[in-house]
């Protein structure tokens, strides 16, 4: 049976329009300034760090017609949405916080039908503004596809639209390239070496910016990423316009446009949130979950339980659902009933979009998100410190982001 093509001439021409339309807006709305990527008549690997939802978009202007995107297959389960943007541009779907190795054969197929490749190695968009963890399977990519490899860089973009937040800022953001390397140039470096060398590269620190992102609610909704105080351990946040507040201790800090932290009744525990960032997952480090009383809850939200059909679906089981998170289990409590899941029993997670977070069980996807104050993070955080501590195929370091 002839193999399916899946590069179509529409394609192109739907990506040609789309830049027709776009440039504008990302110019004289969202800030966006880009250059092309070099002239590569060939196919190539482009490599972006991730910062904000419209860093696709500006890649796309940036790249040849003939690039495909790599894209979380979460998009394809919105009815609709996927069987529409499968016809338009056919992006190359990624079961997110899994292990898909079919990734690997459709970038082949696709390199050999002349087209390019695009993909944000970190998977997800960085919350603290500096690049997030970098799957070392982005060097298995490179060495499996023996093509040019781009590394392009978005600037500014945590800055201007930051993930946690529902508004963007006033300001610049940057569509650059950085380097571009021959086949030739990598294929006899090592792989550690090269990985290393590839995180360097995509290395960026919007919090290093000397610039302004003007905005009068500069620090709503950085509950979604915090939930550490240094005096209070875990706790709740809320936010309001630029201020943020701790809801056990009331420390009130302000968050300006220079993306810092100033105190307003005490003084700022940390310059940034890429600081606190670091913080919390520090603190998280010196946690032993294998030690912890499992019967104490450590975290308990209010959440909508979903049920995810890959590339199809979603299900609504409870919309007022409760998730309690131990030590060791995840326990969902719905309808009347109660469901336990044991970390050992769950592959992987992952947080998606802003605040919604994904389960997987088995084959079956378990989602659940709430309202927009709902952190996500912290539950993916707590699940991969515990596979840390088990000593399972998790980097020692990797806490789902």
């Amino acid at each position: 049976m002839k193999k399916k093509k899946w590069m179509k001439r529409r394609h192109r021409v739907v990506l040609t329009l789309l830049r027709i339309v776009f440039k504008p807006l990302a110019y004289i709305i969202w800030g966006a300034r880009f250059k092309r990527l070099p002239d590569l008549k060939n196919p190539h690997l482009i490599f972006c760090n991730h910062q904000t939802v419209w860093d696709q978009f500006i890649l796309g202007m940036m790249c040849s017609n003939k690039t495909y995107f790599v894209m979380t297959d979460d998009v394809f389960s919105v009815k609709y949405v996927g069987k529409l943007l499968q016809f338009l541009l056919n992006p190359i779907p990624f079961k997110k916080a899994s292990t898909d190795f079919t990734i690997l054969r459709t970038c082949r197929q696709v390199v050999s039908e002349g087209g390019s490749i695009a993909i944000f190695p970190e998977g997800n968009r960085t919350y603290s503004g500096k690049t997030e963890y970098i799957k070392p399977s982005t060097i298995k990519m490179m060495k499996f596809l023996k093509i040019p490899v781009v590394i392009a860089h978005i600037e500014g973009g945590y800055g201007i639209f930051p993930r946690w937040a529902d508004k963007r800022r006033k300001g610049r953001f940057y569509g650059v390239v950085y380097k571009v390397y021959q086949y030739d140039e990598y294929k006899d470096i090592p792989e550690e070496e090269l990985y290393e060398l590839i995180c360097n590269d995509l290395m960026v620190d919007d919090t290093k910016m000397n610039q302004s992102f003007k905005s009068r609610r500069s620090a709503e909704y950085l509950e979604r990423v915090i939930y550490n105080c240094p005096t209070c351990g875990f706790t709740h946040f809320v936010s309001k316009k630029d201020i943020l507040t701790c809801k056990t201790c009331n420390m009130t800090l302000k968050y300006n446009e220079k993306l810092e932290f100033v105190g307003v009744n005490k003084k700022a525990p940390f310059k940034n949130v890429n600081e606190w960032y670091k913080y919390q997952q520090d603190e998280l480090f010196k946690m032993n979950l294998l030690d912890y009383d499992t019967e104490k809850v450590i975290f308990e939200e209010k959440v909508e339980f979903r049920e995810i059909i890959p590339r199809k679906r979603r299900i609504v089981f409870d919309k007022e659902a409760t998730l309690k998170m131990y030590s060791n289990r995840i326990e969902i409590l719905y309808l009347g009933k109660s469901d336990i899941y044991m970390f050992d029993e769950i592959s992987s997670s992952g947080v998606f979009g802003r605040n919604k977070m994904n389960f997987f069980i088995g084959n079956r996807v378990f989602q659940f998100l709430y309202d927009e104050r709902f952190n996500a993070m912290k539950f993916v955080n707590l699940y991969y410190k515990y596979k840390i501590e088990k000593g399972g195929d998790t980097n020692d370091k990797f806490l789902g982001l």
